[in-house]
């Protein structure tokens, strides 16, 4: 049985207003949101699952199918977690990086082929189309690695350079910044908390655009 800690953040998003999100730190990238606390607990297992079973499919070492995924619930209010504190070692450095190209991977094979019509759907009138949320994804990056730079207009060419500034950035700290912090607007920023909410940001929004393109009636 594969056991997992799951941070249950809270206070939810105070700019969205949207609620609680439960993190998985060993599993950058898992992560849940929900109306309540209850919500978000129910949507991680199913979340965890999904991303374990993608990690698994690529040949990461993730648990087997057959071993069976625990979690264990930590509510917490702040937003940087104990084990973003933890330093990066070299290995492992490697292995999130290969699941950062995993994931932008699954993302370009989910929107390449999409036409313009599509890209530009949207819900109705209040919610972003896909074209906005892969804009989005691409400035996330450079939001959490905190660099500024002028971007190409079309979304996939903008993914590609943004996350290319991302991993310079990241690739040219030196081992005795992996456990270090910053703070930014008040909050601490650790080099294993950017990837890990680059990857949950990312993940979040690959599963928004897969309920657009479910809901999208067919031509």
């Amino acid at each position: 049985m594969a056991k997992y800690l799951v941070y249950i953040e809270t206070a939810g998003d105070p700019i969205t207003g949207e609620g609680p999100t439960a993190h998985v730190p060993a599993l950058p990238g898992a992560s849940a949101r929900g109306n309540t606390i209850e919500e978000a607990k129910g949507k991680i297992q199913e979340a965890v699952e999904a991303y374990v079973s993608l990690l698994r499919d690529v040949g990461e070492p993730v648990p087997k199918a057959s071993e069976g995924i625990q979690l264990q619930f930590e509510e917490v209010e702040k937003t940087t977690f104990p084990t973003d504190y933890d330093a990066l070692h070299p290995n492992e450095l490697e292995t999130l990086f290969r699941w950062m190209a995993i994931s932008r991977q699954e993302l370009v094979d989910l929107v390449k082929d999409l036409p313009e019509e599509t890209l530009d759907w949207k819900r109705n009138d209040d919610s972003p189309c896909i074209r906005k949320i892969l804009c989005h994804i691409a400035e996330g990056d450079l939001w959490y690695s905190d660099r500024l730079k002028r971007w190409p207009e079309t979304p996939l060419f903008r993914l590609a350079a943004t996350r290319g500034v991302a991993l310079e950035r990241l690739r040219a700290l030196k081992e005795a910044d992996w456990n270090k912090f910053t703070i930014y607007d008040g909050k601490k920023w650790t080099p294993r908390k950017v990837i890990r909410r680059i990857l949950e940001h990312e993940r979040e929004q690959i599963q928004q655009i897969r309920g657009m393109l479910a809901e999208k009636p067919s031509s």
